[in-house]
């Protein structure tokens, strides 16, 4: 079985997502070859630069037009080259003999789209959803099976018109790591403070101060690729554990009592995973504040919707055991309910009704 990956860099979390799905078809299908094909450097390898440096720039520094764009998206789909990106993708396939086409990103799944629509392919297509929001760019016409992180993401897509029998929900994907728990407790309350993909944690003074100040707190700050930021929180935070970027993350998961993060997807669901209660950044992308709202009204977590009570509502929190243990309860009993299928057993399942 030849199976073919599309992602892309627009924040780590669909990289992520490839990686943990290429894990799953091989624990299912040792025999499976899996590519993973980040669809920007195979289709416009001198544009990669310009593309990704936009997206990260326009992320960071103007969040506003990032949202804005989102949503025009949305309502006026525009998939650019696609004459050119049908010809790129009939000699990938032909190259990697794919029986099964996956992505994790909308782009790759409106470009499978086309090439199926134009070529009259019948090679199947599945669309795993990075977010809780299924934001209708989402959806691509000839997508055989959509895999979605939650009942609530099921019902959008219903609303948009998706049928039932294309959905499943089996949660948003985690690399195998995040799925063996491996707790190390020292003493103290244990805290993990993560940027996301992107390395991006808010310098706020205030509530990490705050968090300096308590000697009954641990506090391991995980920064990523960015590397200033590292060398800064060392020379401000002595007491803390900087890490730069680490193979390492689902260990540090494991142990934490709390995770401070932004509102990721993938994040969201590798604490899951782990049992590790959340305390949300707030949060200022769109797919953000969706997955904010989830966390929130599941139960997992805590909004720190409020910027002046940052460290006291971290804090409390923290020493509040018995919310902790419901958080994670309620976080295992989530798990239970998720359809265990994998794109494997997907794949085969629809070969045999053929």
């Amino acid at each position: 079985m030849n199976v073919l990956i599309f992602t892309g860099k627009f924040g780590m979390g669909h990289v992520f997502a490839a990686q943990a799905v290429r894990e799953e078809i091989l624990r299912r299908d040792p025999d499976a070859c899996v590519t993973v094909v980040d669809v920007i450097e195979e289709c416009f390898p001198q544009m990669r630069r310009l593309v990704y440096g936009c997206f990260d720039f326009t992320v960071n520094y103007c969040s506003g037009i990032y949202n804005l764009l989102n949503r025009m998206a949305g309502r006026f789909r525009c998939t650019p080259v696609k004459r050119t990106m049908v010809q790129k993708l009939e000699q990938l396939l032909e190259r990697t003999q794919a029986d099964l086409v996956i992505s994790t990103l909308p782009l790759s799944s409106q470009y499978v789209s086309a090439y199926k629509k134009y070529t009259g392919s019948r090679i199947p297509l599945y669309t795993y959803i990075t977010d809780i929001s299924a934001h209708s760019e989402w959806i691509a016409p000839h997508t055989n099976c959509y895999f979605v992180g939650d009942e609530s993401t099921r019902r959008q897509l219903l609303g948009l018109g998706v049928p039932g029998a294309q959905i499943v929900v089996n949660g948003i994907p985690v690399r195998q790591d995040f799925r063996t728990r491996k707790e190390d407790k020292s003493g103290r309350k244990e805290l993990l403070v993560m940027g996301g993909g992107l390395g991006l944690i808010p310098r706020a003074e205030e509530f990490l101060s705050a968090l300096a100040a308590s000697p009954e707190v641990h506090v391991t700050v995980i920064t990523g690729k960015n590397e200033t930021l590292r060398r800064e929180l060392e020379a401000a935070y002595p007491t803390f554990e900087i890490v730069g970027f680490t193979p390492r993350v689902a260990e540090y998961m494991a142990r934490a009592d709390l995770l401070l993060t932004k509102a990721g997807g993938i994040t969201t669901f590798e604490a899951i995973h782990s049992g590790t209660p959340l305390c949300l950044l707030r949060p200022f992308l769109m797919q953000e504040e969706a997955n904010a709202a989830y966390v929130q009204a599941q139960g997992f977590g805590k909004v720190l919707w409020n910027k002046s009570r940052e460290a006291q509502d971290i804090l409390s929190l923290l020493a509040d055991q018995e919310t902790l243990a419901d958080m994670k309860q309620r976080m295992a009993v989530a798990l239970r309910s998720l359809d265990q299928v994998s794109p494997v057993d997907r794949f085969w399942a629809e070969r045999a009704a053929c």
